[in-house]
């Protein structure tokens, strides 16, 4: 925590101690952005903690740049030409766990008070440009998971993707929530992709067809049991699995998960609202149908795009 009266001169010293601003030029930009953070209305100003170098189990070690997806914003043409020169850090806490959190909650606002402290550091108007509005290109449908952050996972900054999620990426008919952010995001916000996305090891698609899941995510899960009808190979029951290796076990449940994803692909294509859309002629807008391989990190595409 930096004092106000004395930011001028810790940010200072925080620039220098990086050896990439050594080139030419930087002690001009570091003056303008202490003068800037000087004038502020605040009180403290929260910068992220660095890793020395002389650590045998140093971090990776992250690159920040006008090009990094955490600065989006894209500046005006004049400032293209002066590209801002790359700053090399050592960022240990860009990313924590919240079991590792000393002080819980609190400390997740001081979290979020270093990422938007450092992302001003690196584009003063980052912030001022996200407020304008959003025009995003991609309506994508996935699930809850907390290991499938659509935006981490495409190395996608704020304001490229429109996202729904739930569980075991559904789409149906009476879920009014989907149905208006499916509306908006075509008739509103004109995306011109919507993804379905799924993904292995998805707790929702393995345990469809447990008689013990409570009333509510039995009836969410309902058109999942319903292809047990048609593909019965995917259902393998307990005995049958338990002469099975692993890797058969994981192959069954990604061809289930790829199934899930191809329903909800032709439902949305068939939904009006995706039609409505296909009778202009000018527009451009698919329906796409992908997993998530989680032992990978890999998107993979079924190849089921659907276009009018």
């Amino acid at each position: 925590i930096l004092l106000k009266g004395n930011v001028k001169a810790h940010i200072t010293d925080w620039f220098k101690s990086f050896q990439s601003l050594k080139n030419a030029g930087i002690e001009r930009q570091t003056d303008a952005v202490s003068k800037k953070l000087t004038s502020s209305n605040s009180a403290e100003i929260l910068l992220p903690r660095l890793q020395h170098k002389d650590s045998q189990n140093q971090k990776t070690e992250s690159v920040i740049s006008r090009h990094s997806p955490i600065t989006s914003y894209h500046p005006p043409h004049h400032s293209i030409l002066k590209p801002k020169p790359i700053v090399n850090a050592n960022f240990s806490d860009i990313t924590r766990s919240f079991k590792d959190l000393e002080n819980g909650l609190l400390d997740v606002f001081n979290n979020n008070k270093q990422w938007a402290n450092s992302v001003r550091l690196q584009d003063s108007g980052f912030f001022k440009n996200l407020a304008n509005g959003q025009e995003p290109k991609l309506f994508w449908i996935g699930c809850s998971d907390s290991r499938v952050p659509a935006e981490i996972i495409t190395k996608l900054g704020f304001g490229e993707i429109f996202v729904h999620r739930n569980i075991a990426n559904q789409f149906k008919e009476d879920d009014t929530n989907c149905l208006s952010e499916l509306e908006f995001a075509v008739h509103n916000l004109k995306v011109e992709h919507i993804i379905v996305c799924g993904h292995t090891n998805c707790g929702g698609i393995q345990n469809a067809c447990n008689d013990h899941l409570h009333k509510y995510l039995k009836i969410w899960l309902s058109d999942i049991r319903k292809i047990k009808d048609s593909q019965p190979e995917l259902f393998p029951d307990q005995i049958t699995e338990s002469k099975m290796s692993q890797s058969e076990i994981k192959l069954i449940h990604k061809k289930l998960v790829g199934v899930n994803v191809i329903n909800q692909v032709n439902k949305i294509s068939e939904n009006i609202i995706v039609k409505e859309a296909w009778k202009d002629e000018k527009r451009k807008l698919a329906v796409h149908g992908w997993i998530f391989n989680l032992e990978t990190g890999h998107l993979e595409d079924l190849g089921v795009t659907r276009k009018k």
